[in-house]
């Protein structure tokens, strides 16, 4: 990057007086501003100057991203800071983004997805860089445009449909024939490495317990909102009649620490799948979640389990003093199976996610040598209480054993 600042320099016809010209600082004395570089190695990169303009290339990778950011940030208070990067996984970059889409950042969030670049495109390709493929990926890219529009798959015309809707980009077959060839040759980290969404784009380090989720927010109830439902409201007096399922990971209601999260599952007889509804999750104490929770269910008929082991216990006696009818759930045992069957769910489409939150739970999840972990730093209260709703509703299936 550097180099090409230097380029532009030596190439321009009236050229600036520099006082200093090194690898990695120019200065130009009559305007008073000097162009550096510092490199992602340096812990304590910019702390103690006075910075315009920042361009951090590539933060995902930086070791030290925190420790840089935080001495770049100060510097250049006044100033305008870029940061730029292809995704690394789930770490700060992640949150700080996810922090930007909320809207609880003072950063602008601007997402740069591959297809809006025609260069790739196998129509791009040159004849030479062809041949040095693999023989099925040449005879792929020979496939007709019109044959192979024809034949491609559910996913592919998924992404046809969702860049035309929120980019208004029709994609190619060059551009498709490019993207499985680059599928086939990165695999998962062609989501990565070429974003088509900012949710896929961050794969998990490690490996990851939850590949496919579905995820639709216009599913979701206001259970807790029952008083100000219309008196004819259809939905309303069908989920009165129906049983639903839900769970409750317990806490210990601190703020800053891990939360109370209520989820509750709707499986109409009428259609195949399942859909998370309802959640309420909080740092409240113990008491007030309870009491806030009940009121949900004192007016459905919510077959309901409840996390007993640790902090747990808190919350099963507390459940019993409010003369709140469930199943206790120990969940170091039932663990691996919970996790297991919740995965299987959502990548099958069996259950629908309605909690963009929970979703980002999920995949903060990975397998480590013993068991399914949350990521350091991060939750998965959400996780179990739908693990949880999901388990008491197979336990009402013929068939089938729980714990």
């Amino acid at each position: 990057m550097f180099d090409a600042v230097k380029f532009f320099i030596e190439n321009l016809e009236v050229k600036p007086e520099i006082s200093i010209d090194s690898r990695s600082e120019i200065k130009f004395p009559k305007r008073g501003s000097s162009y550096w570089i510092g490199t992602a190695g340096q812990r304590a990169f910019g702390r103690g100057d006075t910075l315009h303009r920042v361009h951090c290339s590539e933060a995902a990778f930086y070791q030290n991203f925190e420790r840089i950011f935080g001495g770049v940030s100060e510097a250049c208070e006044y100033g305008e800071i870029n940061i730029e990067t292809t995704p690394n996984g789930r770490g700060e970059i992640y949150d700080l983004w996810q922090k930007a889409k909320s809207g609880k950042s003072s950063y602008t969030p601007i997402f740069i997805p591959w297809f809006i670049d025609q260069e790739y495109s196998a129509d791009n390709l040159t004849e030479e860089e062809k041949k040095g493929l693999s023989k099925p990926i040449q005879e792929m890219f020979a496939v007709p445009d019109d044959e192979f529009m024809a034949g491609i798959t559910a996913d592919e015309k998924n992404l046809i449909e969702r860049v035309a809707k929120e980019w208004g980009i029709t994609l190619t077959a060059g551009q498709l024939k490019w993207r499985r060839y680059k599928i086939w040759d990165k695999g998962e980290l062609f989501f990565q490495e070429y974003p088509e969404d900012d949710v896929s784009c961050f794969l998990q380090s490690g490996r990851s317990v939850f590949s496919k989720i579905t995820t639709d927010i216009t599913k979701r109830i206001p259970l807790d909102n029952f008083e100000n439902w219309k008196a004819d409201d259809k939905i309303k007096a069908a989920l009165k009649k129906r049983l639903l399922y839900g769970g409750v990971d317990g806490a210990e209601g601190i703020p800053g620490g891990d939360a109370h999260c209520f989820a509750v599952i709707d499986s109409p007889s009428d259609e195949d799948k399942a859909i998370v509804i309802y959640e309420y999750t909080s740092n409240e104490p113990i008491d007030v979640f309870w009491s806030k929770i009940k009121k949900v269910l004192d007016n459905f008929n919510i077959y309901l389990g409840v996390e007993s082991n640790g902090l747990g216990v808190a919350h099963v006696r507390h459940a019993r003093s409010l003369g709140i009818g469930f199943v206790e759930w120990q969940t170091g045992v039932n663990r691996p199976a919970m996790i297991a069957e919740l995965e299987e769910a959502y990548r099958k489409g069996i259950l629908i996610e309605t909690y963009p939150e929970a979703e980002n739970e999920a995949r903060d999840m990975v397998y480590t040598t013993e068991r399914a972990e949350h990521l350091p730093g991060k939750h998965d209260d959400r996780v179990f209480a739908r693990a949880i709703a999901w388990g008491m509703r197979k336990k009402l299936q013929p068939g089938l054993i729980f714990i």
